[in-house]
């Protein structure tokens, strides 16, 4: 059961798409070093932080990423959002999202 579980959420990526992810990812990185924790976030800074992190070594290393755990963050009012909200990165962020769109849309 484990190993279906993990070969369902651990996708491995087209190695383009893998890089387009880890440049938007390291962008995302950059923003949540300067933030504090939002009280409409379920999810702290540090988490978000540490999913990120997780995932662009992923990427980096073997092309494979929890697909469903980035796309959660990127959903409309979930953690990232409401994160950049609080912190004044807004503008920045639905850049982001859009570019993580692309990518998503393209080759996932």
């Amino acid at each position: 059961m484990n190993y279906i579980w993990h070969s369902i959420f651990n996708k491995k990526i087209d190695a383009y798409a893998a890089e387009k992810l880890v440049a938007i990812l390291e962008d995302v990185q950059s923003f949540l070093a300067e933030s504090d924790d939002s009280v409409w976030s379920d999810m702290e800074v540090v988490k978000v932080t540490d999913i990120i992190k997780s995932s662009i070594i992923s990427l980096k290393t073997k092309n494979k990423a929890k697909l469903a755990k980035i796309e959660y963050l990127f959903l409309p009012t979930a953690p990232l959002q409401e994160i950049a909200m609080e912190n004044g990165w807004v503008d920045e962020y639905l850049v982001l999202a859009e570019n993580f769109d692309a990518v998503s849309n393209k080759y996932f």
